[in-house]
């Protein structure tokens, strides 16, 4: 019994104070990315529905927030697509102290789950002396006329605690990018350590203008091996390049962490926990 008790007692280790991580989960097409301070937790998006009785949030996310023993504060919804909300309902429901912060609209079908908070450029909050910001969309833009489409509104959230800082940016594209440029409050905010690339890669988004406000040393891209729409595209993979960014692409590295502590590493479960049965991606 003694012997046991190291297992029945194991926490998975938390970051310290100051200091924050983050984990790009393996869902294939889709985002979803849990990050961690020292007490708190938040999951930015929650991945695809893989069919009418699979999401990413039943086979990848809950067992993921079960295995680290983490109860989330918050569960940031970058808009309405199903590759970012597929996996949603299953996290609500097992997660009830989770407050809901998203783009989604009123009478979408999770509202009834939790009623969600709208994401707007401004909002701010600190945990554990690590600070939270949302820069996209600007206030007003859900009263557009007519209305944009679900990736101009598109939450971008910035994570920061004064030294590293990470940038998750949904699927937002050149318009947007461009849009938060002419802000020169929300354009000081841009650079950052880890970005979560745009739109999966897509052609549409991380425009020249865009990189080098941001100026990367890490990217991680969250894209489905194969998968039907190119991402990340070749051209996309070229702009990142030249910066001298390092690219961290899902398909081959599978769950990706980072930590503030450690800024220059990028950790591939992949590799770093490979079992026999694992093959390689070309």
């Amino acid at each position: 019994i003694p012997l046991l008790l190291p297992v029945l007692l194991w926490q998975a280790p938390l970051p310290p104070a100051g200091e924050f991580e983050l984990l790009a989960a393996d869902i294939g097409q889709g985002n979803a990315v849990l990050v961690r301070t020292a007490t708190h937790a938040l999951l930015y998006d929650a991945g695809p529905r893989y069919s009418l009785e699979s999401d990413a949030g039943h086979r990848v996310l809950l067992p993921l927030l079960q295995a680290l023993q983490t109860r989330l504060d918050m569960l940031v919804l970058s808009h309405r697509d199903t590759d970012h909300v597929g996996g949603a309902a299953a996290v609500l429901m097992m997660q009830p102290q989770a407050a809901l912060l998203s783009s989604i609209d009123p009478q979408h079908a999770l509202q009834q789950l939790r009623q969600s908070s709208r994401c707007e450029a401004g909002q701010r909050w600190v945990w554990d002396g690590v600070d939270f910001e949302v820069l996209q969309p600007p206030v007003g833009a859900y009263e557009q006329q007519p209305p944009p489409k679900s990736n101009a509104l598109s939450c971008v959230l910035r994570i920061s605690n004064g030294r590293q800082t990470a940038l998750l940016t949904g699927d937002i594209e050149a318009p947007q990018e461009l849009q938060m440029l002419g802000d020169p409050y929300t354009a000081s905010k841009l650079r950052a350590d880890v970005l979560l690339v745009p739109h999966h890669g897509s052609k549409t988004s991380s425009t020249p203008e865009f990189l080098q406000a941001v100026q990367p040393r890490h990217a991680l891209v969250q894209a489905g091996y194969r998968n039907r729409y190119g991402h990340p595209a070749a051209p996309v993979l070229e702009r990142y390049a030249a910066l001298g960014t390092h690219l961290v692409l899902s398909p081959r590295c599978g769950a990706a962490r980072w930590r503030s502590a450690e800024p220059q590493n990028v950790a591939c479960m992949r590799e770093d926990e490979r079992h026999y049965w694992a093959h390689d991606v070309p």
